[in-house]
């Protein structure tokens, strides 16, 4: 028994100092200070640079965090899932630090000291270092979304898009928005339902936004009814990056009935006519979008639809480059009997893996089904052989 504790105690300590010997720094992005001759201190923020950007000569949008002491890492998460199911651009993000103990006087009291400082001392340093486009995002949330409003109504600073979580206080600055043009911006605002002064602000410069319609603004309204005021900040950074960058990502259905209420088939060609012109994707509906667009009619189990897209959208390009996705659609056929719709699909896949042998026999058993033995056999001939 002592032998085998010796042994174990022994290994554990092996094990123990090579994970030592293994340990890095988890450092995430880089930490830059700014000298402000306005604000009379030295504010620090922290940078992240998209995966790639010493290997390209590209240049990136810009997201400005207000409270980066408190977002960054966040921020940094989002844009790392985001591109990994491809759903926006890379971009750079700026962490603004503001200890908690200055965010009133930064945001509320100081906003004239605050906003000289962000346009004439960090986006000038953060343009001059870094390879930056003109398209500029800010967020902020609590006071600092009280600050972006500021902004974006006053045009100090020629943001593209405006985040704002839970933003107060606002209530008496909606009004402004009725005196002043704006042309080509972004406003999206999020509160949870029970936020009381906040959501008195919120819900008069939605019913403002409602009423007015003012052309050069896109917005969007956001109830997030499981979050509380501490906690919209990150809900709302997520869908306000999302909507921003709607048209980046492929088309994609999820919901039928949804999809016909948009619009449907012009609905989606809309999309992709959009996604062509903002970032130079092609100008056909992706193999992806259609297949998804078709997907949720086999959900909702609604042939007539299924029909009339899969006939839309039919051609041997498509099905093979649908590869094994393509089954979900002759199932379907299959299962309303369909079998002559599915056998031209069966023929597609054929085409790129013509020794299939479940290909092979799938495809004989759907000519038994109409009845035609003499052409089932001759598959099903074919299926043995490429067995032997």
């Amino acid at each position: 028994m002592k032998k085998t504790i010796i042994v174990i105690i022994s290994l554990f300590t092996v094990l123990y100092l090579q994970a030592q010997k293994a340990e890095t720094n988890n450092i995430v992005g880089t930490n830059h200070f700014i000298d402000s001759e306005i604000l009379e201190e030295t504010k620090q923020i922290q940078v992240y640079l998209p995966p790639g950007y010493s290997e390209t000569d590209k240049d990136y949008p810009v997201l400005y965090l207000l409270d980066g002491q408190q977002l960054f890492t966040y921020a940094v998460s989002l844009s790392n899932t985001f591109k990994q199911f491809d759903l926006t651009p890379d971009f750079i993000i700026v962490g603004i630090n503001t200890p908690y103990r200055q965010r009133y006087a930064n945001y509320i009291n100081g906003t004239d000291n605050f906003i000289g400082f962000m346009g004439k001392e960090l986006i000038p340093y953060v343009e001059k270092s870094f390879r930056v486009n003109d398209e500029k995002l800010l967020f902020g949330w609590q006071y600092a979304g009280s600050l972006g409003f500021d902004i974006m109504l006053n045009k100090t600073i020629p943001f593209d898009a405006y985040f704002i979580a839970s933003p107060f206080p606002i209530k008496d600055k909606v009004a402004a928005l009725d005196s002043i043009t704006i042309t080509n911006k972004a406003l999206y605002f999020a509160v949870s339902p029970n936020e009381y002064e906040v959501n008195h602000g919120t819900n008069k410069l939605d019913s403002l936004l409602s009423i007015k319609k003012i052309s050069g603004l896109d917005w969007s309204y956001f109830e997030l009814v499981n979050e509380e005021h501490q906690s919209t900040a990150y809900p709302t950074l997520y869908h306000s990056l999302r909507t921003y960058f709607k048209y980046y990502p492929e088309f994609q259905v999820n919901n039928l009935q949804a999809f016909i209420g948009n619009g449907g088939l012009e609905y989606a060609y809309a999309h992709t006519k959009q996604r062509a012109l903002i970032y130079g994707a092609p100008p056909e509906l992706p193999t992806w979008s259609k297949y998804t667009i078709i997907r949720s009619a086999i959900r909702a189990e609604d042939y007539p639809y299924f029909e009339s897209f899969a006939n839309t959208f039919f051609s041997d390009e498509f099905i093979r480059d649908l590869g094994n996705r393509a089954l979900d659609i002759v199932n379907y056929y299959e299962a309303h009997a369909a079998y002559n719709k599915a056998i031209e699909i069966y023929k597609s896949l054929l085409i790129d893996s013509p020794d299939s042998e479940s290909l092979l026999t799938r495809t004989g058993n759907a000519y038994l089904a109409l009845g035609n033995k003499v052409e089932a056999d001759k598959y099903f001939k074919r299926a043995k052989e490429v067995t032997k």
